[in-house]
């Protein structure tokens, strides 16, 4: 199961699954546009999962990240009075999103009985 090539339908609850309101990343596209655009741009995304799926490599644009402060309050004074965010491209929060799913369905048969921290029904 972990090492299938990835499904139309894993693809799809990823990317429906996945707020569209969240801040864009490096790429500059949110859930929304990759929602309403997904009969455009299907295949690149597909052929990105399957070419990583291929050779277990990303390209480093698809790993980059950038870390953005978000005040917790008004003009705070210190590094405290800030909230850090990672912004994350699209492609990878599908990608990561597929593979957390594919995880979830077999984590209780890798996971000894006796751990029962983050398992649902344990």
């Amino acid at each position: 199961m972990l090492m299938a090539p990835f499904s139309l339908e894993e693809v799809r609850e990823a990317i429906w699954s996945s707020d569209g309101n969240k801040c864009p990343g490096l790429d500059g596209f949110n859930f929304n546009f990759i929602k309403a655009c997904r009969d455009i741009i299907k295949g690149d995304i597909i052929e990105f999962l399957f070419k990583f799926h291929d050779n277990a490599k990303l390209p480093k644009a698809i790993t980059s990240s950038f870390l953005a402060l978000i005040p917790k309050k008004e003009h705070p004074q210190t590094l405290s009075g800030y909230r850090p965010i990672c912004l994350v491209t699209s492609l990878y929060k599908i990608l990561s999103n597929v593979l957390a799913a594919r995880l979830k369905k077999v984590l209780g048969k890798l996971i000894s009985k006796v751990q029962s921290a983050f398992l649902p029904n344990r």
